[in-house]
């Protein structure tokens, strides 16, 4: 349940999702966080000093659909895992096609696992993009486990002008798709109308954004008119009572400044 889409703006890559999530076949809540930034570093084998070299560096960033718990196991998992690789110079490929390699293995691992245990209701569909250093530009890449308990894995958003829906609303969102090339505007106000449709079950919340500033992925923070303004990162409204400055510490989160 959600709908997410994501396009290619020249040599950008942006995300767009709404905050809905699924547990099981009734339960909704409207508190997922479904845009991550995920940075990644690798590093070259010790030396005989035991010291290692970074080689590569930079941020990927994630956006899923489906089984809340598959993505967020996936997610936990990679958090961990890609801030910490190792390659063997002129033998492992440090691009992104060795990251989505390995990114792709963990995910067939852990979502099969998942499906299994959910008896076949886990799928999962991730997309994640990052910088490739070998060719120069921004890539992304799909993956999916389906409720058939198959793994499809592909590169997407090759073209600059691309774009891809996905999620449970994605059918109600290629029905307002009037655009040739897909902008932060256009993106949310399709977003908007599908969270607003009341026949659309699967999708609700807050809209949550993203996009590659060089090398890094970072999301933002969408301001929404009510009674105020709001700045919504998921459920979290950092311009609300509750991260007022009075009581300690509060976010410093970029914000978008697109009112929707």
């Amino acid at each position: 349940m959600t709908l997410c889409i994501v396009w290619r703006e020249g040599e950008n890559i942006k995300f767009c999702s709404d905050s809905r999530i699924s547990f099981g076949d009734h339960t909704t809540s409207d508190f997922g966080i479904k845009i991550v930034r995920m940075p990644f570093r690798i590093f070259d084998p010790n030396d005989e000093s035991g010291n290692q070299k970074l080689i590569a560096t930079g941020d990927l960033g994630l956006c899923f659909a489906g089984s809340a718990l598959g993505a967020l196991m996936t997610k936990d998992a990679l958090s961990e895992l890609v801030s910490n690789l190792q390659a063997v110079p002129n033998f492992h490929d440090i691009g992104m096609d060795g990251i989505a390699d390995f990114v792709k293995r963990a995910f067939e691992v852990i979502s099969k696992a998942v499906s299994l245990a959910l008896w076949e209701r886990g799928q999962t569909k991730i997309v994640f993009a990052g910088y490739c250093a070998k060719q120069k530009r921004h890539r992304a890449f799909e993956m999916e486990r389906n409720a058939k308990n198959e793994f499809q894995f592909d590169e997407i958003l090759k073209l600059p002008t691309d774009h891809l829906f996905f999620g449970s609303g994605s059918k109600e969102a290629k029905l307002r798709d009037d655009v040739k090339h897909m902008t932060d505007k256009a993106a949310m106000e399709i977003l908007q109308a599908v969270i607003d449709d009341p026949a659309v079950k699967g999708v609700g919340g807050n809209i949550q954004y993203g996009r590659f500033n060089g090398k890094q992925f970072q999301p933002y923070g969408v301001a929404k008119l009510g009674d105020g303004v709001h700045y919504w990162r998921g459920p979290l409204d950092f311009n609300g009572p509750d991260f007022d400055q009075a009581n300690g510490l509060i976010p410093k989160f970029p914000l978008l400044d697109l009112i929707v």
